[in-house]
């Protein structure tokens, strides 16, 4: 029977943190995304095609992103400067933390990626 509850209160404390990871606020689950061994780091090719929110003195970017197979990902990153529409970017991202990112040309994206985002 002890085993038994105890089975039980490890099932619900793997459901509460699922749970809890899954509404916790952004910067958080970056922190959390950073140093998970099970989260794969790739590259996303975004464009921006829409204006940042700016928070505080930066400026805020939620943008859809591809993996180089085609892959749609979510991408969050901020700025301390607007970028210009239409410049495409590869982030380097590990689930929803972003490491570094980079200006890129149309030409050099991969062609997965090419179909999903206009000139």
């Amino acid at each position: 029977m002890k085993k038994l509850i105890g089975v039980f209160i490890g099932v619900v404390f793997i459901f509460i943190l699922i749970v809890g990871y899954t509404f916790l606020p952004q910067s958080v689950t970056e922190v959390f995304d950073r140093g998970n061994p099970f989260i794969s780091q790739k590259d996303v090719y975004v464009q921006i095609d829409k204006q940042p929110e700016k928070i505080s003195h930066r400026y805020e970017y939620s943008l859809t992103g591809y993996t180089a197979d085609g892959n749609e990902q979510n991408v969050n990153f901020t700025t301390s400067a607007t970028l210009p529409k239409n410049t495409y970017l590869k982030v380097d991202a590990k689930g929803s933390y972003v490491k570094t990112w980079e200006e890129v040309e149309f030409h050099k994206l991969p062609s997965n990626v090419k179909e999903n985002f206009k000139k």
